[in-house]
């Protein structure tokens, strides 16, 4: 890991139009368990009940410490915590990294997730000099497929993952779910969950920031 790249990272704020990207806290977990909950089963697993604060100190520690991951949260202007962006499975020799980015539910569909997104690759292209960015998004949340394209991200493929293990819900046996299915398939005794992969390399950004079309919001 280039430990001189990974402090001069995190030591800075990198400001947008509407979010501010800064360093996570040790009391972000607390903000974040103040949050709206999603009502919508699907994404019932984002939710978090209370903690521990032994939890709590294991939740913020292993975001710090994991030396492929860098964690960071998302303020709105008013400096209102509204979710956290991570670069994960960092491959510090070969220049890429995956991207994860995740916002409270009173904050979707506000644009703030391609705000986030805008304000974070110039950094990640020019400062990081990183070459690679993928993400994993399930076929299924076409908002989220949305902002990525909007964003410059193109589709590199497609796999199964086995379904959040948290998820309670019965995707071939409940009624409501039965538009959702296709992205779902049984194996054995799991089940699995279609991803999209995406991806966008400095290639793609500079071409796409050329040509004008890295512009709009989510």
């Amino acid at each position: 890991m280039n430990q001189n790249l990974s402090f001069t990272i995190v030591r800075f704020k990198l400001k947008g139009e509407t979010i501010i990207i800064r360093p996570l806290k040790r009391d972000d977990i607390e903000e974040r368990l103040k949050w709206e909950k999603y009502p919508d089963p699907l994404y019932f697993h984002y939710n978090i009940e209370g903690m521990t604060q032994a939890q709590k100190k294991e939740w913020y520690q292993k975001r710090k410490k994991d030396p492929k991951m860098l964690y960071l949260a998302i303020d709105n202007l008013k400096e209102e915590l509204i979710g956290f962006l991570s670069l994960y499975d960092i491959d510090w020799d070969d220049k890429k990294a995956k991207l994860g980015i995740y916002l409270g539910y009173e904050y979707i569909d506000r644009g703030y997730g391609t705000e986030t997104i805008k304000t974070l690759l110039p950094y990640y292209f020019e400062k990081m000099k990183f070459k690679e960015l993928y993400l994993d998004v399930t076929s299924l949340n076409q908002r989220a497929i949305k902002c990525y394209l909007k964003c410059g991200f193109e589709f590199a493929g497609t796999k199964f993952n086995k379904h959040d293990p948290r998820s309670k819900i019965d995707i071939f046996g409940d009624e409501q779910f039965k538009e959702i299915r296709k992205y779902f398939r049984k194996e054995g005794n799991e089940i699995l969950v279609q991803f999209e992969v995406m991806r966008i390399t400095e290639e793609i950004w500079e071409k796409k920031v050329g040509s004008r079309q890295y512009i709009g919001k989510e």
